[in-house]
């Protein structure tokens, strides 16, 4: 028998509805799919961005709380030695402070012992290997006076002001070879302090000081040389902001990354003008003696080509986000030299 049929029609979806549905599915997956990825991004970016402004702030932070020490116990006019880039270039600079553990001294005065040669008070400490102290300048002074310094140790002799002349304050740091000696000279109790008089290779100081130190204004002690620097140079690289105690002869370590630039500038006795460059020598005079630092910190994502990048400074291509962070530190302890300075003269 013939199957009949009950007049109904049995149909599917055509091909043109089977590829509209495949686009308007194919247009959902892209849009889902741009907001993930957007999403990504946009978490990748803040991640990065949090770790700059951290990392950038542990920075500042770090050089602040180190500024704060510029100047115990250590001559003024060299609390800050400065070292310009020049332009855009990151700064360095170098801030001293004394151990408060380790006595202060003074080399003998001009005729006492040494007449006037390398170990004499006229004459430039370094240019000989013996280098005469006057023990009654011991400060704090020790039972016995030999006990003041200790072989090995990393002295510093520093000017208390531009003595010489040549522009810069000088700092000579140098390694006591044998413990000192207590002799008597012309009648005048001398502490002898044998160093290594060469050259300061083995050192490796910063910039932003010379090692021209003349003994008859000079001031000895295990002075703090604390040294800040962006290295390597942008653009070259991963820039670290990095940090060094020349007093112990440490190398320099990383104090944050991703830090690109570190540029300072002075503030001057009772001048309101900060200056990126000093332009005053620094002398006895109070109003020479640099008591304020303003630093800016420039970090910079590890990724380029974020939402919100800019154009490198250094190099065009390197597009980072960028964030710079600004802190003013008061020198208090230059501060409170300048007002005793000025409380004692009548």
């Amino acid at each position: 028998m013939a199957k009949q049929s009950n007049g109904k029609s049995e149909s599917g979806f055509t091909l043109i509805e089977v590829l509209v549905a495949v686009a308007v599915t194919l247009i959902i997956m892209g849009s889902v799919f741009g907001l993930l990825t957007q999403g990504q991004d946009s978490f990748e970016r803040e991640h990065q961005v949090a770790d700059m402004l951290s990392s950038t702030r542990a920075g500042v932070d770090t050089i602040s709380r180190d500024l704060t020490m510029a100047g115990y116990r250590a001559p003024p006019a060299s609390a800050i030695l400065w070292n310009d880039g020049g332009g855009i270039q990151p700064d360095e600079v170098t801030l001293v402070y004394s151990d408060p553990n380790v006595p202060l001294s003074r080399p003998l005065q001009c005729g006492n012992a040494g007449n006037g040669g390398g170990g004499g008070a006229c004459g430039t400490i370094g240019q000989s290997a013996t280098l005469f102290l006057d023990p009654e300048t011991l400060d704090p002074a020790p039972y016995y006076p030999e006990d003041a310094y200790s072989s090995g140790m990393l002295l510093s002799a520093i000017e208390t002001e531009d003595c010489n002349g040549d522009g810069q304050v000088g700092i000579f740091p140098f390694h006591v070879t044998q413990p000192p000696a207590l002799t008597n000279t012309n009648g005048q109790p001398t502490l002898n302090v044998n160093h290594n008089p060469g050259n300061l290779s083995e050192i490796n100081p910063p910039g932003g000081f010379n090692d021209q130190v003349r003994a008859d204004c000079a001031v000895i002690g295990l002075f703090r040389v604390i040294s800040y620097r962006v290295s390597p140079p942008p653009p070259i690289g991963n820039p670290t902001l990095e940090r060094r105690d020349l007093t112990v002869g440490a190398e320099w370590t990383a104090v944050a990354h991703n830090v690109e630039n570190l540029q300072v500038r002075y503030g001057i006795g009772t001048d309101d003008t900060l200056q990126d460059v000093p332009f005053t020598t620094p002398s006895d005079d109070s109003l020479t003696w640099i008591n304020r630092v303003n630093l800016t910190l420039t970090g910079r994502t590890e990724s380029t080509n974020l939402k919100g990048a800019s154009a490198g400074v250094f190099a065009v291509e390197d597009t980072y986000v960028r964030k710079s962070i600004s802190s003013m530190v008061s020198l208090r302890n230059v501060i409170a030299a300048a007002e005793n300075r000025s409380a004692s003269i009548p």
